[in-house]
């Protein structure tokens, strides 16, 4: 007669290469959703410049210039935060006829090194100074 012994649970070789095969897994996982995470935040920066560029285009559709501060609302020198607070656009506004705004990552976007600051201008010249500025916009 055989005495069949039952399988009451996992031996711990087997627990052992379920937590190898899961701890590679993630360690290929978690770069590429990191990577994909700090690509989705970049349009916290293609919003802010977008909405901050047409406030100043219809402030100078109705009052001929960039630099009217007291209609406009926007000065020369301004610093302001993006919606999801990933990135900081700074204001320049040099004369009556150009601007240039420039968005900074911040905050938990400060590791995106492909794009760095993102930038805009009055004639709509859009830029990175990171190290794949191709893929920012």
């Amino acid at each position: 007669m055989h005495h069949h012994r039952q399988s009451r649970g996992f031996t711990l070789i087997e627990l052992l290469i379920v937590m190898v095969i899961a701890s590679i897994l993630a360690m290929i996982a978690m770069p590429s959703y990191q990577a994909s995470v700090t690509k989705s935040r970049r349009a916290d920066a293609r919003v802010a410049l977008n909405d901050i560029a047409q406030r100043l285009e219809r402030c100078y559709t109705q009052f001929g210039r960039y630099d009217d501060a007291v209609n406009c609302g926007i000065a020369d020198g301004d610093v302001i935060a993006s919606s999801e607070d990933f990135y900081r656009v700074t204001v320049a506004i040099p004369d009556a006829t150009t601007y240039t705004l420039t968005a900074g990552p911040h905050g938990p976007q400060t590791v995106d090194t492909d794009c760095g600051n993102l930038a805009f201008t009055n004639t709509g010249v859009r830029s990175a100074d990171g190290d794949n500025p191709d893929r920012c916009w």
